[in-house]
């Protein structure tokens, strides 16, 4: 291809293939020194930077986003100097990294979905490190907000990796937030057995059961009539530390202190009663 039809692009890297034949090594060696002592000033800078980021009231899970933009800026600015020092146009070469850029984002729309999808999360904070949320079918505690992902530690103690944008573009629940959980707990009891029968159970069950708040009361409530039995749901509030705990002591217990008020748990079940035979009736 010669020169009346090349394109902008090959033209300016055509110039810069010149610059480097014909460059001397005193102007190599002065664009190195302006490099490595731009990079030298760079690790300064971060260094002073993050001492200031740790006195500021700025939260914790914004630092690493703010060092590393800040780093990407400062590294620009370096390979921008350098590039000036040896003679390269430094017009023709923000051109050449703007097509470089372009072509990259390209490449890694997700990654640069994620990245600010990053930022979203760590600046508007709709949960923090060591809070219990769920999105979709993946719940646990965040032990990390990265760039990129985050970090749940699941209840039986899997890492999940969620992806930023996913977070950001969905329904969070955070169980954390609020400072308390209420457990609900389901229970069927006899037609034969009173509602106060039902409820005296309820309150043996919850003497022995550490973790229960007295604000708000715990209550049981009587939600409907079922065909062979009536059914509670038995609601507490708990610290948010403390719901698994609470609510598997508290359905062991239930079980005991039913049984000790004669208070009988139902099941489904099917009672037939037969007819007694006419006398002469063929069997």
């Amino acid at each position: 291809m010669n020169a009346l039809t090349a394109t902008p692009s090959e033209e300016t890297v055509k110039e810069y293939v010149g610059i480097f034949q014909n460059m001397g090594w005193q102007t190599g060696l002065k664009g190195l020194a302006t490099l490595i002592l731009g990079l030298l000033l760079v690790r300064l800078l971060l260094h002073f930077a993050e001492k200031a980021l740790n006195r500021s009231q700025i939260p914790t899970t914004l630092h690493a986003m703010i060092r590393t933009l800040l780093r990407i800026l400062l590294d620009l600015v370096v390979i921008l100097s350098a590039a000036n020092t040896i003679g390269i146009p430094v017009t023709s070469f923000v051109t050449l990294l703007g097509l470089a850029g372009l072509a990259i984002s390209l490449a890694v729309q997700g990654m640069l979905s994620n990245l600010a999808s990053g930022f979203i999360i760590l600046s508007s904070r709709p949960f923090e490190v060591g809070h219990f949320i769920e999105e979709n079918n993946v719940m646990g505690t965040v032990r990390e907000i990265r760039m990129l992902h985050t970090r749940l530690e699941t209840p039986d103690g899997k890492m999940v990796y969620v992806p930023n944008s996913v977070l950001s573009g969905t329904q969070i629940i955070d169980y954390t937030e609020t400072g308390k959980r209420r457990v609900d707990i389901s229970v069927s009891a006899s037609y034969g057995n009173t509602p106060e029968q039902v409820r005296q159970a309820a309150t043996d069950a919850l003497k022995g059961v550490e973790g229960v708040l007295t604000d708000p009361v715990p209550q049981l409530v009587l939600e409907s009539y079922g065909d062979s039995a009536i059914q509670y749901i038995l609601r507490v509030w708990v610290n948010g530390a403390d719901f698994m705990c609470v609510k598997y002591e508290l359905m062991e217990k239930l079980y005991g202190a039913f049984a000790s008020r004669g208070v009988v748990m139902t099941y489904p079940h099917l009672n037939v009663h037969l007819k007694g035979m006419e006398p002469g009736q063929e069997q």
